[in-house]
């Protein structure tokens, strides 16, 4: 199990954009979140680094599991941080 850092992964995902150049900015940051939220260990690790406690109000729907919710805490968390130079 590894330590999630919140600030590395926004890092490291500003880092993929400029040198993948995607045709598609979003469809690679859900990729992104998608590999780091493959294992429960690492969702849990999300959440918590997050500081996630309440998760009624959000644009997925119901949410009834961890990875759903690592997903969904990790994705709020890059669209409200992240900054994508315009071309």
């Amino acid at each position: 199990m590894k330590t999630f850092n919140e600030y590395a992964f926004l890092e490291d995902l500003q880092t993929t954009i400029k040198e993948e150049n995607p045709t598609d900015v979003w469809e690679l940051i859900h990729e992104e979140i998608e590999r780091e939220c493959i294992y429960y260990a690492d969702c849990f690790e999300i959440v918590r680094a997050l500081h996630i406690t309440d998760w009624k109000d959000n644009e997925f729907g119901e949410i009834t599991n961890i990875t759903q919710l690592a997903f969904a805490a990790l994705y709020e968390y890059v669209s409200e941080n992240l900054e994508v130079e315009a071309e």
